[in-house]
């Protein structure tokens, strides 16, 4: 069997948006090429300013039919075991904050005083070596260890990656929710793989997540991050950090406007750049 892809080169701001888009006219899959992270060797990389978007869909009919919904692109047949292999020659093990986190097909000792994640993304999203998810990651390490115990809601876990790490870097209680089942399934075979089984990993919405949490991560887009600020606040408890990312220079403001109306308040030292990416982190005042 084979899929079919879709490659479009758009204006890097518009990227993220255009993914989304993608995923509602069906795609099985976005990679988002925008000259950030770890470029896979050999995979055509984007011009200044702009990103390639890749999309796989199931049959060329598919393809074809996004394609006329964006405004052009280019359809190719892939064969299945493409992805198989080939994506990963560009992943090796990473240091962020107090996390060493290697991919699971890769041996490498672990540095003293790090905690190791083992990671197998498979279909979902979370290597690490996207920004955004090495900003969550390096947020996530500084608030565990001056809140030893807190508890953890990884709010789109995708891989499972931080809320595995969060765990693993002291955390106590630990959630993690994705509305993608086939995440959801990737997430507890990765949290079996590190021995920290107890992390519960749901498909449930926010609303159905019982108990309020010390810390929120949320590495989604900026426009979800608005649109679920009232359940993510919600789920923090008082004295509790969120930090939010998935945000790109421009959409600070927005973001942030949404979840400082819900009485949130800056959590000072807390925000985090990287490129063009940002991560926001606020907190809930204590009553």
């Amino acid at each position: 069997m084979s899929t079919h892809s879709l490659t479009l080169d758009v204006p890097r701001a518009r990227a993220e948006d255009l993914s989304a888009e993608l995923w509602e006219l069906g795609a099985s899959g976005v990679e988002v090429r925008d000259g950030e992270g770890t470029p896979m060797p050999g995979l055509p990389q984007p011009a200044p300013g702009r990103a390639l978007l890749v999309a796989w869909f199931a049959d060329r009919a598919s393809a074809e039919a996004a394609a006329a919904s964006a405004g052009g692109g280019e359809v190719a047949e892939v064969p299945d075991e493409d992805w198989g292999e080939t994506w990963k020659k560009g992943l090796g093990p990473m240091v962020i904050g107090r996390a060493f986190v290697r991919p699971s097909w890769v041996d490498a000792p672990v540095p003293p005083g790090l905690a190791e994640v083992v990671l197998d993304p498979g279909m979902a999203f979370g290597t690490g070596t996207h920004p955004t998810t090495s900003l969550c990651l390096a947020g996530l390490s500084e608030l565990l260890a001056a809140r030893p115990g807190a508890s953890v809601l990884d709010v789109g876990t995708g891989s499972g990656l931080l809320a595995i790490a969060a765990r693993k870097l002291g955390a106590g209680r630990v959630t993690g929710n994705d509305n993608d089942p086939v995440a959801v399934a990737v997430a507890r075979e990765n949290a079996a793989r590190n021995g920290v089984p107890e992390v519960a990993l749901t498909e449930d919405a926010l609303p159905a997540i019982g108990g309020a949490f010390d810390v929120v991560v949320a590495n989604i887009l900026a426009n979800t991050l608005v649109e679920l600020a009232p359940e993510i606040a919600a789920r923090l408890a008082p004295g509790g950090a969120v930090l939010l990312s998935g945000i790109l220079g421009p959409q600070e403001d927005e973001v942030r406007a949404a979840y400082l109306a819900l009485g949130l308040r800056p959590l000072a030292g807390g925000d985090r750049r990287e490129g063009e990416w940002s991560l926001l982190a606020l907190e809930k005042p204590r009553a």
